[in-house]
């Protein structure tokens, strides 16, 4: 494999590209190898599922209160649904 440096990235993107490392903790270079390979489209055939796209997506106030709202749907009982 061949190594590479890139010079004047914009403040944004490596703001971004910082963001994600930090939430999905692994290494910026990870990162910007795998942006990299998406967007030209070669990606690895073999990809997973999952959603790790979405992580830091909320805010974790956003997170608290979704985990409250679960946590209170899951404990209330619908009768009617039993019947």
């Amino acid at each position: 494999m061949k190594s590479f440096t890139l010079h004047n990235v914009d403040d944004e993107v490596y703001k971004q590209l910082r963001l994600v490392a930090q939430s999905q903790d692994t290494s910026l270079n990870s990162v910007a190898k795998r942006v990299l390979r998406e967007g030209l489209g070669v990606a690895n055939k073999k990809k997973k599922r999952d959603l790790s796209m979405l992580v830091g997506m909320w805010s974790k106030e956003e997170g608290k209160k979704f985990d409250r709202y679960i946590e209170q749907e899951f404990e209330r009982i619908d009768e009617e649904d039993w019947k």
